[in-house]
């Protein structure tokens, strides 16, 4: 995996540090949403920790990795979680190209490197892909599944203009359409 990039801004719609989730999985699906456009957008993934502190899920903030990698810190000393008390239970991280460096990717799979994070750190992984997949893979059944509903992966079209209603023009009659008779 690649050395963690600094975090250049921070998405508006990205969960805030002091938000507390019921679920990892909710709190990975919130991060993911959040991401995915603009993973997609850039060709990078995208990816970080999810912490459990006192019953609730935290999401840590994300690091932008490379075209088909990202370091989510599960080789920190922290693990990934900076808050005091706090443990690692999940990360979640983007799927966002189909090809690269020369070779097809498989985006809807987790890959053995993904698996291999899970497990290494003895947490789950959640994953967003190009096609809007929402994954986990549990590390204790080594087994991966559909999450939930599909992530929104790109921005909605702009509404059609609106239509201007038609006019008559004063003095003429209403355009009428003859029907011939049936034969």
């Amino acid at each position: 995996m690649a050395e963690p990039a600094p975090q250049p801004y921070q998405l508006a719609s990205f969960p805030a540090l002091d938000k507390p989730f019921n679920t990892p999985g909710e709190a990975a699906r919130a991060a993911l949403q959040a991401l995915l456009i603009h993973s997609i957008a850039t060709r990078n993934e995208y990816g970080g920790m999810i912490c459990r502190l006192r019953g609730k899920y935290y999401v840590m903030p994300y690091v932008e990795g490379e075209r088909n990698s990202v370091s989510v810190g599960q080789d920190a000393p922290d693990k990934g979680c900076p808050i005091e008390g706090a443990v690692p239970v999940a990360y979640y991280h983007t799927h966002p190209n189909v090809a690269g460096a020369g070779f097809t990717m498989k985006p809807d799979e987790m890959s053995p490197e993904d698996e291999a994070v899970a497990r290494g750190a003895r947490i789950d992984a959640y994953m967003g892909s190009i096609s809007g997949l929402y994954l986990k893979f549990n590390h204790k059944t080594g087994k991966t599944y559909v999450a939930g509903p599909r992530l929104i992966n790109s921005e909605p079209p702009p509404p059609p203009p609106a239509k201007k209603p038609q006019t008559r023009q004063k003095g003429l009659p209403p355009k009428t359409i003859k029907v011939a008779p049936p034969l």
